[in-house]
């Protein structure tokens, strides 16, 4: 997200992104986490400091990438609610700024705040290097990531609208840091048209993440739409199903299992993850009347049936690839708490429970004092199967008999 170290004689804005970096990667490393509590009083320190100048100044990328990684720190090392609540000023900034449409044609001029706190001003657009333009673009790309995999917790409503962004998705690695630019295409192209599979060798994982994001946040509108005609609810289903086959075969094309690229395991196991809360949509969803709606719902998951059962053991591969290397997106927690939320409560779907639950409880408990959303996930992943006694399997609902 960010390109050089920040310079001498930084900002308060700089200072505060100084700060939040040196805590999340202290979160990161043995070595150095005996400084992370007070490394992480002191970032909120300032934080809390610059608080009453905020609305004063000029908005700017740093502030925004200063709160999207506290709020990564804070939703995997402190409390899951309070990242929530930063990630939600990181979002809100990242609004103000128009960081989702960077790469829109004629884009309006930016909106920055003057001194007079509530007044708008509009300042003419500067132009820009593509390695400041590449900043603000994975800055939003992060944000985004973080927004679509939170809301999948607790099926919250999303921040950002996928209709209207107009950002390119972001470059690789190796051109950002080398500053080569490059032109990404936008998510919209990426995910829909016939040109899906034309596209993505020159997707980075980086982009693939976001690609991920942006599924499941369409499974999660799906699931949250108000009832609709039976039609619509069918197309959309069986698009969203059509859209992840493509997607799962495309990242085992070039995703390596011996050395899993984090970003890439993340994205694939996003993928299956959604597949089978597609499945479990269809089985809950009460579609039209009662006899109607059976039938509807039989049709549907005999209709996609093996791409679930596939989806069962797929994961479960890529949880244990997972579970044996130490990096991995800090946001990999939710997709295991969420795989382990379909095992138990679908234990006999192509023995679900015995295959995933296993995989993903050890895969967790290698993150024991790394994350500590890891470790309340393995807590409400127990306190589940103690409330369906799936430890002892004795007890199967009467839909999987």
């Amino acid at each position: 997200m960010m390109h050089n170290d920040l310079e001498p004689g930084k900002t308060k804005k700089k200072d505060c992104l100084q700060h939040a970096m040196w805590t999340l990667a202290t979160s990161r490393s043995s070595q150095f986490q005996v400084y992370e509590c007070k490394l992480y009083a002191k970032t909120r320190q300032l934080f809390q400091a610059f608080e009453p100048e905020e609305t004063c100044h000029h908005l700017c990328s740093e502030l925004a990438q200063a709160w999207t990684l506290l709020a990564i720190y804070e939703l995997t090392c402190q409390d899951f609610h309070r990242g929530l609540m930063s990630a939600g000023r990181a979002f809100r900034l990242i609004q103000m700024m128009r960081l989702y449409e960077l790469d829109a044609p004629q884009t309006t001029p930016n909106m920055q705040l003057e001194q007079c706190p509530g007044i708008v001003h509009l300042q003419d657009p500067v132009q820009e290097d593509w390695i400041d333009l590449e900043s603000k673009r994975r800055t939003f790309w992060l944000a985004y990531t973080i927004d679509r995999f939170t809301s999948m917790v607790d099926g919250l409503h999303m921040f950002f609208d996928e209709h209207l962004i107009r950002t390119r998705l972001p470059a690789s690695e190796v051109n950002f840091v080398n500053g080569l630019s490059t032109n990404m295409r936008f998510l919209a192209d990426v995910i829909s048209g016939d040109d899906i599979r034309c596209t993505d060798g020159d997707l980075s994982p980086f982009a693939e993440s976001a690609i991920a994001a942006a599924i499941c946040g369409r499974v999660l509108e799906h699931k949250q739409k108000p009832p609709s005609k039976l039609q619509d609810f069918c197309s959309r289903h069986r698009s969203l199903y059509a859209l992840l086959g493509q997607r799962i075969d495309l990242l085992q094309i070039y995703a390596s299992l011996e050395y899993p690229d984090p970003l890439i395991a993340f994205a694939t196991l996003g993928a299956h993850v959604s597949v089978l809360m597609l499945y479990e949509l269809a089985e809950s969803r009460p579609l039209g009347s009662e006899a109607q709606g059976m039938r509807l719902t039989q049709a549907l998951s005999a209709e996609h049936k093996q791409q679930s059962l596939d989806a069962v053991d797929d994961a479960a591969l890529v949880v244990t690839v997972l579970g044996q290397h130490f990096q991995v997106h800090p946001l990999t927690p939710i997709l295991l708490l969420l795989g382990g939320r379909f095992s138990q409560s679908h234990p006999g779907f192509n023995n679900a429970y015995v295959k995933l639950i296993p995989g993903i409880m050890t895969t967790l408990q290698a993150f024991y004092g790394l994350n500590k959303v890891a470790e309340d996930f393995i807590e409400l992943l127990k306190s589940g199967n103690e409330k369906y006694n799936y430890f002892s399997q004795t007890e199967v609902p009467m839909s999987m008999q």
